[in-house]
């Protein structure tokens, strides 16, 4: 599978970040209220109305119709000036209509995205412009980054958790993991042990006859890695460690950028450590250790060096 753009996770942090960016600005503008679009825009609106000290009032879309309405009971007093707010500025209608019809009640508008690119319909005044090849992606908007919810075209039938996309660790979860050190004293006896290992008796509960795995294997173990997992049932796709990208100490790293290569929003890791660096990396993924029987999410923020 190769998905067509690389997911470019906001996690709480970096949205903080970006609409603090503007503050300074923001503070000398005099806007009576900020707007948001509903839904995306609530979050970010809700960070900027409280830091300007403004009243926050919202917007709602419908994608069928174009029909533009209001959220909120309350609403800005005409005429007003507003700061719009939305997570993305993509090449929908959703923020033209919405921009038009506020334009059409008397409002004057400034703009803000916490994404957008090129292709954007509207380029904001503020916002983020993110790298070419890459594709926001929001804690609210989870599974509209995976594959299953693209071939929706944004219209899904049913609730959009089900289009999760789920990826797992090898060594630890389906099998046992061996102890580093009989792989530097006796390499090739250790390979050959560890091919000979049965599934572990107790695994996930989840389908995982077909769930992609991102190991930190290297790429050179793909055969004998390949027979094992087809000998035992296992028939997703396989994704190892490429030594000219990433050394065995960078693995979480490698596990970290497959996962946004391939918009997994789900990843299980054996390894509790690795665990806390890909979860770290990827932002938005939601990231499970998995101790041997129960998978338990984990989360990383980075902090102040100065602990004392």
């Amino acid at each position: 599978m190769k998905t067509a753009r690389v997911a470019f996770p906001y996690d709480y942090s970096r949205m903080e970040a970006v609409i603090s960016e503007f503050l300074g600005p923001w503070r000398t503008m005099d806007f009576d209220a900020v707007v948001s679009i509903a839904r995306g825009g609530l979050v970010p609106g809700v960070m900027a109305s409280t830091s300007l000290g403004v009243p926050l009032y919202a917007v709602a879309y419908s994608r069928s119709d174009r029909a533009v309405s209001w959220f909120t009971v309350a609403r800005p007093s005409r005429p007003s000036r507003l700061l719009v707010i939305e997570d993305v500025a993509g090449r929908g209608t959703t923020l033209s209509d919405c921009a038009a019809f506020l334009l059409e009640l008397g409002h004057d508008l400034t703009i803000f995205a916490l994404a957008y690119d090129s292709e954007s319909r509207i380029t904001p005044q503020y916002g983020l412009k993110i790298p070419q090849g890459f594709r926001a992606w929001f804690p609210w908007e989870r599974e509209s980054i995976t594959a299953a919810f693209d071939g929706t075209l944004n219209g899904p039938d049913r609730p959009e958790y089900t289009y999760a996309s789920w990826a797992i660790d090898l060594d630890g979860v389906l099998l046992m993991d061996l102890p580093e050190d009989q792989y530097q004293l006796a390499l090739h006896d250790t390979l050959a042990q560890r091919d000979l290992l049965p599934p572990n008796e107790i695994l996930p509960r989840l389908d995982l006859t077909d769930m992609t795995i991102i190991t930190g294997r290297p790429e050179q173990d793909r055969q004998r890695t390949q027979a094992w997992l087809s000998k035992h049932g296992f028939h997703g796709p396989l994704i190892m460690r490429d030594e000219a990208r990433h050394t065995s100490q960078e693995t979480a790293a490698h596990k970290a950028q497959a996962i946004l290569d391939r918009c997994h929003t789900h990843y299980i890791e054996s390894d509790p450590t690795q665990a806390l660096n890909i979860a770290y990396r990827t932002k938005v993924a939601k990231v499970y250790w998995w101790d041997g029987r129960k998978a338990l999410m984990v989360y990383a923020n980075e902090v102040e060096q100065n602990f004392s």
